[in-house]
């Protein structure tokens, strides 16, 4: 079984001894002669750089199958460039690079990393761009390398949770298919106002989201670091741009739900005690744009209409519109 960590100062040699290896077998054979003789100065025999990885610096992930190191990847410099990324020929198409890269890019997400950079050999090439970075240059050729300049922007990242909504202590980022019997959390949340009535927002129209146009309530992905409650509160304050008392929200229920697709999930259903007139929202541009208090007997009637989610996306919705004194 492969298993990843962040590299420890006794794996930094280890780890560049098979970047090297893998340099000569996989990468040498576009390169000019001399490209080898600068990798190894910059890489190999540069001991302020393996330094900075051994001191913690800078981030390294390596793959081991029992102790062995058989995939690495580094970042370097202040604008958090992927230096290298190997994984052992014998361990090839097994997913160990995907999930290299699917580390670094959450490790560096989770410290305000917005643009990830990396120079591609011709032979990694497939591979990063199947990932989703974009070339930002055309091909170059300098002191024996032949690379591409990439780019890559991530996306949100989600604490994984494991089958009892417990955090695993890893990360995920937002787009990318989760590992069976790995969940996140999504919050749903409801504002209840002192007439009774339920305030709910209109979906911004976006080619991405086939859902765009329909009225719903306030939802979204916990982001990493987030309880329940935080996910619940910051969701409503960036989609309606208001401000939910805490103390007087309630976790009405928590669902496990699974996807036809495979994806599985924690549904946390927040129930807030809320008053405010529609002209102090704020909508969230390319999320929300429309607003409005309603009873949940238009509701009924919009969800009958198909204005609104249905209830495949409220399967709780029921329960509790009766327990909050349904209209």
């Amino acid at each position: 079984m492969i298993t990843y960590r962040q590299a420890a100062p006794d794996d930094v040699r280890p780890a560049l001894d098979l970047a090297l290896r893998m340099f000569i077998k996989f990468q040498m054979p576009d390169y000019e002669p001399q490209a080898l003789e600068h990798f190894k100065a910059a890489h190999i025999n540069n001991e302020n750089y393996i330094h900075d990885y051994t001191s913690g610096k800078y981030k390294m992930f390596v793959a081991l199958d029992n102790n062995k190191i058989v995939g690495m990847i580094n970042e370097h410099g202040i604008n958090h460039h992927i230096s290298e990324m190997v994984v052992d020929g014998e361990y090839h198409r097994r997913g160990i690079a995907t999930e290299l890269m699917n580390k670094m890019i959450c490790a560096l997400k989770l410290i305000g990393v917005d643009r990830i950079t990396l120079t591609s050999s011709p032979y990694g090439l497939p591979f990063y761009l199947n990932y989703g970075f974009t070339p930002i240059d055309n091909e170059k050729r300098i002191n024996g390398f032949v690379f591409t300049p990439m780019e890559y922007t991530p996306n949100e990242i989600w604490d994984v949770l494991d089958a009892d909504g417990n955090k695993t202590g890893r990360y995920h980022e937002r787009g990318r298919k989760m590992a069976a019997g790995d969940y996140h959390l999504v919050v749903h949340v409801w504002k209840h106002n002192s007439r009774g009535e339920w305030l709910i927002d209109k979906r911004a129209v976006r080619e991405v989201d086939d859902l765009g146009g329909k009225w719903e309530t306030t939802g979204g992905s916990a982001v990493a670091g987030d309880d329940s409650l935080t996910a619940a509160l910051r969701e409503a304050k960036e989609e309606l741009g208001i401000n939910l008392d805490p103390n007087k929200g309630t976790l009405f229920q928590r669902i496990a739900r699974h996807g036809n697709d495979g994806r599985t999930w924690f549904q946390d259903a927040w129930v807030f005690e809320h008053d405010c007139p529609i002209d102090a929202v704020r909508f969230q541009e390319g999320e929300t744009c429309d607003a409005m208090w309603a009873t949940t007997k238009k509701i009924r009637e919009m969800m009958a209409a198909g204005e609104f989610l249905n209830k495949r996306f409220y399967p709780y919705f029921d329960e509790m519109v009766e327990k909050w004194g349904a209209r």
